[in-house]
C-alpha cells in the first residue's frame, strides 16, 4: 500500500509540528508531503525524511509568511496530485486537509477547523490581514466546508476538536489525543521559586492578563518562546516578569523541570504544554476550560477524579482569577512522582500504535 502524509508547513518547533514528526516516524514507508518548509526553524528530524514541497516554497519561507499566503495556499494544496496513493493521511489545523485523494481513502488528524476561519474574533487582533479575511469570510468558510466535505475519516485530537468538526463541518471523528515525549520531557533539574509560561507570542494565545497578574504578584515569571506579539508584550512587563525566548527541547525540559509551577493562560482544544510540564513533575496552573478538563486533574475544577491532582484552574481569562489561583497554588502540595506517572498515560508509542491502528482500519475498510 503506497501512503502520502501531508502537512500545513513546516516552520516552527511546537506542538504541531511535534506531532507530525510522531506521525512520520510511525509511518516511516510513507511520503511526506507539505506547501512549504524551512530545515532550518523546525525539528531537525525532518531533515532525514524527503520532504515534498509545493512551488510556493520558493516565496513562503516563515510562518508569517504562511499565514498571508492564505487562502492562495489552498488552491495549491487543492492542486496536489495524490493520484498515485492508496491512502492520504493530512495533519491539519489550516491547509492540508484540502488535498485530494482521487484514487485512494483520506484521512485527517485535525487539531481544529482553520481557527482564523471559524475562531475569528478570538484569532485576529485589529490589522490589515484581519480585515481582508473579514471581507471574505463566508466565501473562505465555504470553501473550508466544501474541503472538509471531502475527507473520507476525520480524527480528533481531543474531544473539544471533534464537537468543532461536527459542528463547522457536519463531520464525526474519532478521538486520539496527542502524546507527551516521556524521553524528552522528564525531571532533569531540582525546582526552584519561580513560575514559567511557555507560548507562541500571538494575540490568541491571551498573554497578556497572565503579565498583569505577575506585574501585581511581583513573582518571578519566565516566559519561553516567541511571536509577533513579543515587543508589546515586554513592553508591559515589569521587571519581575523574564523572556526566554525560543529554546531547545534539552533547555525547555529543564525550565520545566525547574519551575514552581506552568501557567497555562489560554483556550486551547488541547495543548501538550501542562501534559510536558507534568512529565517534568511539574504542576500547572490552567484557565479551566478547553482540552485541559481532558487531560488535567484540578483540585479545584469540574474533573472529578480519584487520582491525585495534576493542576490549579482559574475560572476567567482575567488577572484577578489567575491571582487567586496562583494563591491557591500557593496553598497545596503536588507530588513529582505522581506528576510524571499521570503524564506516562499520554506516551508517544501508545499514540502511535493507535494511530497506525485507526488509520488501518478505516482504509482497509474496517468499521
Amino acid at each position: 500500500m503506497r501512503m502520502a502524509i501531508v502537512l500545513d508547513q513546516l516552520f516552527g518547533m511546537a506542538g504541531s509540528e511535534r506531532v507530525a514528526q510522531y506521525i512520520c516516524e510511525e509511518f516511516a514507508e510513507a511520503d511526506v508531503y507539505t506547501l512549504a518548509y524551512n530545515p532550518e526553524t523546525t525539528f531537525p528530524y525532518f531533515s532525514s525524511r524527503n520532504i515534498r514541497t509545493t512551488w510556493l516554497n520558493l516565496f513562503v519561507r516563515s510562518t508569517s509568511a504562511f499565514r498571508w499566503s492564505f487562502p492562495f495556499a489552498t488552491y495549491v494544496m487543492q492542486s496536489l496530485d495524490l493520484r498515485d496513493y492508496d491512502a492520504v493521511l493530512s495533519c491539519s489545523a489550516t491547509v492540508a486537509k484540502y488535498v485530494s485523494a482521487p484514487t485512494g481513502k483520506h484521512v485527517c488528524y485535525c487539531y481544529i477547523p482553520t481557527r482564523a476561519l471559524w475562531h475569528f474574533e478570538e484569532y485576529f487582533r485589529p490589522s490589515l490581514r484581519a480585515a481582508i479575511t473579514k471581507r471574505f469570510l463566508n466565501y473562505l468558510r465555504n470553501r473550508d466546508y466544501r474541503a472538509a466535505q471531502k475527507v473520507d475519516q476525520f480524527i480528533a485530537i481531543s474531544e473539544i476538536s471533534k464537537e468543532y468538526i461536527h459542528t463547522y463541518y457536519e463531520k464525526s471523528a474519532k478521538v486520539i489525543h496527542c502524546p507527551v515525549d516521556l524521553t524528552l520531557f522528564r525531571p532533569v533539574r531540582d525546582r526552584k521559586d519561580h513560575y514559567l509560561m511557555v507560548s507562541r507570542l500571538e494575540s490568541w494565545k491571551k498573554l497578556e492578563f497572565a503579565i498583569e497578574a505577575f506585574n501585581s504578584l511581583g513573582l518571578p515569571l519566565r516566559i519561553v518562546g516567541s511571536g509577533p506579539e513579543e515587543a508589546r508584550l515586554r513592553a508591559m512587563a515589569k521587571r519581575n516578569v523574564l523572556f526566554v525566548g525560543t529554546v531547545d527541547d534539552a533547555t525547555l525540559a529543564a525550565e520545566y523541570s525547574e519551575a514552581r509551577a506552568v501557567v497555562f493562560p489560554p483556550y486551547l482544544e488541547y495543548g501538550l504544554i501542562p501534559l510536558e510540564a507534568n512529565a517534568c513533575g511539574t504542576p500547572v496552573i490552567c484557565y479551566g476550560k478547553g482540552g485541559v478538563t481532558e487531560t488535567m486533574i484540578p483540585v479545584n475544577g469540574r474533573n472529578h477524579s480519584a487520582s491525585p491532582p495534576t493542576a490549579v484552574f482559574f475560572k476567567e481569562q482575567t488577572a484577578d482569577s489567575l491571582i487567586q489561583a496562583v494563591r491557591e497554588f500557593e496553598r497545596c502540595e503536588f507530588s513529582r512522582d505522581n506528576l510524571v506517572r499521570h503524564a506516562e498515560c499520554w506516551s508517544v508509542p501508545q499514540f502511535q500504535r493507535r494511530m497506525r491502528a485507526a488509520v488501518m482500519s478505516f482504509v482497509n475498510g474496517s468499521p
